[in-house]
């Protein structure tokens, strides 16, 4: 499709967006068209991401008055471009119904810009979803299903922003609680909350959803919160600092599933990214702890497929006490080998994102030049953090 025709909005050139229901409207066609971000800024046409591609919605520039009266309608005051003005980006959530028993919910995002004639404003919305996708368990294949629902312990979905993170964990969370012999109680903590689970039919499980810092002040506090509420399972959004992972890592080892995000690439840079998080003084002590809490590494990638759309692509390392135990003596001896190890027992034991994107690609789901891409990406990085593609070939336990 093109992008600069086959996406705009029916009369989105003439709106003024002087009144709210000219936001509303956009905002819906957004929605008709599967968009996940749409962004206006001063002095460019709206636009919007669809499966990954950006797709005009209109093609008339904004002036700044119309983004200027846009922010006003989120901010719900006139005051919002003085915020921007004095440095303080804008951030929020922002909803309304469409219909009896339907609403559309956006985290929003607002930031002082420089624009062709001075001050401007980009503003980016992104749709959070309303009851989350069921888990395609064809797609996610046996051998990851069978890791995904340990009875404790920390399953670390990774990947950068938009890999589809979130829509992973809350598949996982919709497959647990409708599963009518579940008798579980799921405590999730995010930021914000993007799928909830009204509309989810279960006989067996308790879900509580809280925002941050809406509800709670930071993932940490929600962690310790949920241990005085009688847990089974604790999702996190998001374990980027060190109280977090600690935090974590203790509710894994008291007898929880412990659900979290780390923004990186691979299984080796995963362990890389908690290293460099944690303090030097604590980090063999902490390291050593998450090793022995790990169930599952899943790290994601989302590429065009051959459809138009896109495919989630993974990489995944199962981990049984053998694997546990080889990490702990790599890290006892030296703990910066920790990352290049990972890496090579993924080649021995797991699944690179290379080989499933080879595995798409037979099946005529992706193209050839993404797993060229995806062998080269991993070659380097294997490279770099002191392993190869070859010696992973070779690793053992």
């Amino acid at each position: 499709m093109n992008r600069n025709n086959d996406f705009l909005m029916p009369g989105g050139d003439g709106l003024f967006w002087t009144q709210e229901s000219d936001l509303r409207a956009c905002l819906e066609h957004a929605h008709k068209v599967t968009a996940s971000d749409i962004y206006f800024k001063t002095g460019r046409p709206v636009t919007a991401r669809v499966h990954g591609r950006l797709v005009r919605l209109t093609t008339r520039r904004l002036d700044h008055e119309h983004v200027q009266a846009v922010t006003n309608h989120l901010y719900g005051g006139d005051n919002g471009e003085a915020e921007l003005r004095q440095g303080k980006p804008l951030d929020n959530a922002y909803a309304f119904p469409v219909g009896r028993f339907e609403s559309l919910r956006y985290r929003w995002c607002a930031t002082g810009v420089v624009a062709e004639r001075g001050f401007g404003i980009s503003i980016v919305l992104r749709e959070l979803a309303g009851i989350p996708p069921a888990l395609d368990q064809a797609d996610v294949g046996p051998v990851l299903m069978d890791a995904l629902f340990p009875d404790d312990g920390l399953v670390l979905v990774c990947g950068e922003t938009g890999a589809g993170k979130s829509t992973l964990l809350a598949g996982v969370i919709r497959h647990k609680a409708e599963d009518p012999e579940a008798d579980c109680h799921i405590v999730a903590f995010e930021a914000p909350v993007e799928y909830v689970y009204h509309g989810v039919k279960t006989e067996s499980c308790e879900i509580d959803q809280s925002a941050v810092p809406d509800h709670l002040n930071s993932f940490a506090a929600g962690i310790r919160n949920a241990l005085r509420r009688d847990p089974d399972i604790i999702l996190v959004g998001e374990s980027r600092d060190a109280e977090t992972i600690k935090a974590s890592v203790l509710a894994a080892q008291t007898g929880h599933a412990v659900y979290t995000t780390v923004h990186a690439n691979s299984v080796g840079t995963t362990f890389l990214r908690l290293i460099q998080t944690l303090p030097p003084e604590s980090a063999m002590q902490y390291i050593g702890a998450i090793i022995d809490s790990i169930r599952v590494i899943i790290c994601q990638r989302l590429l065009p497929d051959t459809a138009g759309k896109r495919v989630a692509v993974r990489e995944y390392l199962v981990f049984d006490q053998a694997l546990r135990l080889e990490l702990m003596r790599t890290a006892s001896r030296n703990l910066a080998e920790v990352p290049a190890v990972a890496t090579r027992l993924v080649h021995a034991h797991g699944r690179t994102k290379s080989k499933h994107a080879q595995q798409l690609a037979d099946a005529g789901r992706l193209e050839q030049r993404y797993v060229d891409a995806l062998k080269a990406e991993e070659s380097y990085e294997a490279r770099s953090i002191g392993g190869s593609s070859e010696e992973a070939q070779h690793a053992s336990v």
